[in-house]
């Protein structure tokens, strides 16, 4: 029997999935490490041990099969930026989507018209997380480190280049660099004259179903596996999570929430925000994905259970405390912008807040305010996909966050859409074994990847409370917008 192996390069973790030939999950295995965070506003990973991760997982999975591992594909976070010296060798960690260093180009680029500029030419929100932002930072900040590099690549690059010695990036990733001529599909070279970089210094452009060169015969030998297994260059995990649970056209929205989330749907136009509330990149030159994706998802939920909670008390415990409270929470309203925030403010300054607290609001009103307001950002993300697109048939929804009959009741209300949670929850490394099977001939069109993606349950909107809710909505938003200005004046006063 031939297997492959789906690989999900995550901020925190790694984990691979082995499928049989037929599609189906046998075994899976991941492995943790920590970000760098020395100083306020750093998320920096070290590429090497994210490498030995890979390494450790792909040797587990290879002692699980009986016959042969045929390909190897990759879903990857987006985002992160490596500097690589004259023989290959590391400059910088990788600077993760997380690092805020940017964040003053930014601002100096908003003011300038810049990353207006980008954004209309790139789809890439005006956000530090971007590379194209990393770069004018270190170009500006760290220019003999600059001066210096050879090579500008992403961690998928960096762990495809280490096993095959090829330095290649799919179209989806090189989108979420802020360099991508999305008619073209090749480096837009204004940009990379404002940056002053030249096209060899970063990775050569090809499709995510492209067979990249075999492996190099000491990791065929350090890994286990045989010498004919593919390296398959994958995708972003953006995208990956989006066809993952079959949302693969404008009628279906994808939400993923786990530490954060996303909500995401594929057209086949390109369309930008007057407002630059969400990204638009490019697929191919026939398929865009758009999306907004929030720093906030379920680590605001474990923040609020271990601080308005006992040391002893459970998510569960939580969730059931949540529940006694009406929809709404008696008009209590919480911004859950503890990280920053992406979509749909783009604002790394931003903060979090209760408002229209009163003795009446209890322990439940503000766990219940807690869980509400998370989805009214994600619900708020959509909003503006919904605005430029239309309101989806239904939204096929993955991730930790969401593994809770209460909460995915709670986005079907505040969506007002049926909810699709579906059976397999590992939809980017699912997506990547399907990309697998396209480049491998067993698959042809996208829309085959529905017999290996299948619904679980589904919610529908109960109206009385999403009447709630679409009352509840507007002043979210009104509350946002008021306290938009004064972020910035919290800098440095933490």
């Amino acid at each position: 029997m031939k297997y492959i192996i789906g690989m999900d390069i995550g901020t925190t973790a790694t984990k691979g999935v082995l499928y049989d030939e037929k599609g189906k999950a046998v075994f899976s295995a991941s492995k943790g490490y920590p970000l760098i965070q020395t100083k306020i506003g750093q998320a920096e990973e070290d590429p090497k041990m994210i490498f030995d991760a890979v390494q450790e997982i792909i040797f587990a999975l290879a002692q699980k099969v009986d016959g042969e591992i045929a390909a190897i594909s990759w879903s990857s976070q987006m985002h992160s930026l490596i500097g690589l010296g004259k023989d290959n060798d590391l400059l910088t960690n990788s600077i993760t989507w997380a690092d805020n260093c940017a964040k003053n180009i930014v601002q100096d680029t908003k003011r300038s018209g810049l990353a207006q500029k980008i954004y209309r030419k790139t789809g890439m929100p005006m956000h530090p997380m971007a590379p194209i932002y990393k770069l004018l930072w270190l170009k500006d900040k760290k220019q003999e480190l600059f001066n210096q590099a050879e090579k500008w690549i992403g961690i998928k690059e960096y762990l495809i280049f280490r096993l095959t010695g090829k330095l290649v990036v799919d179209t989806t990733m090189a989108a979420g660099t802020g360099m991508l001529n999305p008619e073209t599909l090749t480096w837009d070279q204004e940009l990379l004259d404002l940056l002053n970089v030249k096209r060899d210094q970063l990775p050569e452009i090809a499709q995510p179903t492209e067979i990249i060169a075999p492996i190099k015969e000491d990791y065929v030998q350090k890994l286990g596996i045989n010498p004919d297994t593919k390296i398959v260059l994958g995708a972003s995990d953006g995208y990956l999570s989006t066809i993952g649970v079959n949302a693969i056209d404008s009628d279906h929205f994808a939400l993923n929430v786990g530490t954060s989330g996303a909500v995401r749907t594929i057209v086949d136009q390109p369309k930008i925000d007057q407002k630059a509330s969400y990204f638009c990149y490019p697929v191919d030159k026939k398929h865009y994905l758009f999306g907004g994706p929030v720093n906030n998802g379920g680590i605001v939920f474990n923040w609020a259970r271990q601080t308005l909670f006992d040391a002893d008390e459970t998510p569960q415990d939580y969730l059931d405390v949540a529940q006694t409270a009406s929809a709404g929470s008696r008009g209590l309203i919480f911004l859950p912008y503890l990280g920053g925030e992406r979509a749909p403010i783009w604002d790394a300054n931003a903060r979090g807040s209760f408002v229209g607290l009163t003795r009446m609001h209890q322990k439940p009103e503000m766990a219940r305010a807690v869980i509400e307001g998370i989805i009214f950002n994600l619900y708020d993300a959509a909003f503006s996909l919904i605005k430029n697109t239309k309101k989806p048939v239904a939204i096929n929804a993955t991730g930790g966050f969401l593994k809770n009959d209460f909460v995915r009741q709670l986005c079907a209300d505040i969506f007002n859409v049926p909810i699709v949670t579906m059976k397999e929850q590992q939809s980017g490394t699912l997506a990547a074994m399907f990309l697998t099977r396209q480049a491998l001939g067993l698959n042809e069109k996208l829309s085959e990847i529905k017999q290996f993606a299948q619904i679980d349950k589904v919610y529908f909107p109960n109206q009385k409370e999403a009447a709630v809710y679409q009352n509840l909505f507007p002043l979210y938003c009104e509350v946002k917008n008021a306290l938009a200005a004064f972020y910035r004046k919290f800098v440095n006063k933490d």
